[in-house]
């Protein structure tokens, strides 16, 4: 495997003009693992923020919450950069199902994400904020964890969850179990187990514990001991996180704006509340 610093990249360019203006041009980069992934980016205001924006567990940079602020954070302005990581997938463009079979790993999409992290902060001569939706909150914060010195200026996560049991998770301490079991065997192979909001869910043991082990726990000790300026958005009818957790993150320090009505998805007319909120943190950090 190579480094992330070895990585070879190739941007694919609609045209000049496309850069030059601000509209969306398609971007493809080879990872360590040797595949390549695709991103949408938005060039911006040189006077405006950076930000990258993570999809949420098995998503694309096309899921409707990421590509709804995308589009509107780029109409303001700003660069915006949204990679799909590739889960194994060469040139992945679309979901994968949960009865797919899943070979990805944290280990792998943290790696991608410092691949992308690093491609704006070059593209742009700034560093990125980093902004995750959903279980794209914890590939970040693994990432952060994981990076010394990491080259960005602030973190955003909205409707953060975790692994191992959530309000809307499948998963379970017998699945860990078993996994746990099998790599004492030295089975390595393919098993079924359930994980996040997917029923059935054939992976390794290795890579499934990769994303169990970010439980309520580490989630939580991550935040606390995240370095980066961080604000956590949620909406208060979310039923896939436990609110409860999220007042207990602002107890212990963490920056929390809730925005009232909303769902996990910021949907229908929240979309405009979630950019709002996303939009004053920037202006907030901006004017720093």
């Amino acid at each position: 495997m190579r480094s992330t610093a070895a990585v070879v990249s190739t941007v694919i360019l609609l045209s000049l003009s496309a850069v030059a203006t601000g509209g969306e041009t398609p971007v493809v980069l080879e990872m360590p693992s040797g595949d390549a992934a695709e991103a949408a980016y938005w060039a911006g205001e040189p006077d405006k923020p950076a930000v990258l924006i993570q999809h949420g567990f098995l998503q694309t940079h096309h899921f409707p919450t990421v590509r709804r602020l995308a589009v509107a954070l780029a109409d303001a302005g700003f660069h915006v950069l949204t990679p799909t990581l590739t889960l194994g997938i060469d040139r992945r463009t679309a979901s994968l199902p949960c009865e797919a079979v899943h070979t990805h790993g944290m280990e792998q999409t943290r790696n991608e994400v410092a691949v992308w992290v690093d491609w704006l902060r070059e593209k742009t001569d700034q560093e990125p904020v980093v902004i995750g939706h959903s279980a794209g909150s914890v590939n970040l914060l693994a990432y952060l964890a994981d990076s010394a010195n990491t080259p960005v200026a602030h973190a955003i996560f909205i409707s953060v969850t975790y692994f191992g049991h959530g309000e809307a998770a499948f998963e379970s301490a017998e699945d860990a179990a078993r996994a746990r079991a099998s790599l004492e065997r030295g089975d390595a192979g393919l098993e079924e187990y359930s994980l996040g909001f997917c029923r059935q869910y054939v992976t390794t043991p290795e890579a499934y514990l990769s994303y169990y082990d970010w439980d309520r726990q580490r989630t939580e000790r991550a935040l606390e001991l995240n370095t980066v300026p961080s604000t956590l958005i949620a909406g208060s009818i979310d039923d896939r996180i436990d609110l409860d957790w999220i007042e207990t993150l602002r107890r212990h320090g963490v920056e929390v704006r809730i925005v009232e009505g909303a769902n996990h998805f910021f949907d229908r007319m929240h979309e405009f509340d979630l950019l709002e909120e996303v939009e004053q943190v920037l202006r907030e950090r901006h004017s720093q």
